[in-house]
């Protein structure tokens, strides 16, 4: 039911009013602890001990001392940080503008490859070389976000023919040979097609259409929103499989798995399709939440990992990230109108699960990435490709709550 807020409250009896006013109190509780936590904790600690102002390039992950940890540097971090730190500028939540400048520079001397203006290395190593040429499709989804971010913050900076062949090389090199969907790479290294760089093609693209008006993103984005209704979700399992053959038919069915948290940075996304297209996604958001809601959250109200789809059987495991999701999914679903007050409900337990499961530690500004389900972490590094989900969830919030704050 949705909750006409004037009229409940003007008709709601004391306890009633009691219960929402708790609610709302709690939820700009926690989202207040959340977001201090960022500006005055995450975003300055990433800004130093996690990025090199020597070369301009940003941390992978570090140990539990905060040191920076001897491994390749991929092209998606180093894209997910420039949108971080591009973002929180763009709030005023922090002045990320010499990071992001940097970063855009080192992207280009490092990750670009001589022969072809849109191709873009996998990953360096420690001393700026190419490791890995590899076309990869969820790292090219993350360059586009990033350039469409920086876009915002640094205007000229940013080339959008670069951008536009980009795009271009995605839908060339990189669609399937049926026309629906992307191969995970160039050269391709598996059979199956996943659902998850699809899903961050989308988001992409999103931002690429919003900022640069570019036919081919806006096209990527309509073709995703529909192969998303037609192939990758089950609407007979409420369920998103994470593996499909090359039919784009799930994989392997009796071992099938979906992820909660993809189904809430789903519903994510299709509400931020039509804030951008202004058209409506076929599949109803509501039909992703409901097994994610049902099957995904534990004890803690923290997102666990995998649900087996024929049996319901779930990795019990948790990801930060994946909680991340379900915050942004409640914000989602509070802008849409969709039961208000269950939204404010679980946007508060998410939050909580946050500051309780994952951001308590293991030094000021960091976090705990995987945990069991008894809080025990299954990594002992901090990665730094999860500052993306937190900025990016903490900022839905406050623009869906904040309001109260």
């Amino acid at each position: 039911m949705t909750l006409d807020r004037g009229r409940d409250i003007a008709d709601a009896s004391g306890p009633t009013l009691l219960r929402i006013t708790r609610l709302q109190t709690d939820l700009q509780d926690e989202l207040r602890w959340a977001k201090d936590w960022l500006v005055g904790a995450a975003l300055p600690f990433w800004a130093e001990a996690g990025f090199d102002r020597s070369t301009g390039l940003f941390a992978e992950r570090l140990d539990f001392a905060g040191r920076r940890q001897d491994v390749p540097l991929r092209l998606m971090v180093q894209c997910r940080q420039i949108y971080v730190f591009a973002h929180a500028a763009l709030l005023g939540w922090f002045d990320g503008r010499a990071c992001v400048e940097q970063g855009l520079r080192a992207l280009l001397d490092h990750f670009a490859l001589p022969v072809d203006p849109a191709r873009f290395a996998f990953s360096i190593d420690g001393r700026g070389e190419v490791a890995d040429t590899t076309a990869d499709t969820y790292g090219y989804a993350f360059l586009l976000f990033a350039l469409a971010w920086a876009r915002r913050l640094v205007g000229d900076q940013v080339d959008p023919a670069r951008v536009a062949a980009i795009v271009d090389f995605l839908q060339t090199q990189l669609r399937h040979d049926s026309g629906l969907g992307f191969i995970d790479s160039l050269p391709r290294k598996r059979a199956t097609l996943r659902q998850n760089p699809q899903m961050h093609l989308l988001e992409a693209c999103l931002e690429v259409s919003d900022v640069f008006a570019l036919p081919q993103a806006r096209a990527i984005c309509d073709d995703t929103v529909a192969l998303f209704g037609s192939r990758l979700f089950s609407a007979d399992d409420l369920a998103l499989p994470e593996l499909h053959d090359d039919r784009w038919q799930i994989a392997d069915p009796a071992q099938a798995v979906f992820e909660p948290g993809h189904h809430f940075e789903w519903i994510w996304l299709l509400e931020r399709y039509r804030a951008v297209t202004g058209q409506i996604a076929p599949t109803p958001p509501e039909l992703l939440a409901q097994r994610a809601l049902r099957d995904g959250i534990d004890r803690d109200g923290a997102v666990i990992e995998t649900v087996r789809i024929a049996d319901g059987s779930r990795t019990t495991s948790r990801r930060c990230w994946a909680s991340c999701e379900g915050l942004k999914a409640a914000a989602a679903d509070y802008k849409a109108g969709r039961d208000p007050e269950a939204a404010q409900h679980r946007a508060a337990g998410f939050l909580r699960a946050l500051r309780t499961v994952f951001l308590i530690g293991p030094f000021a500004g960091g976090w705990i990435d995987r945990s069991t389900a008894d809080g025990q972490p299954l990594v002992d590094y901090v990665p730094a490709s999860t500052l993306y989900h937190l900025t990016l969830a903490i900022a839905e919030a406050h623009r869906a709550f904040g309001d109260r704050a």
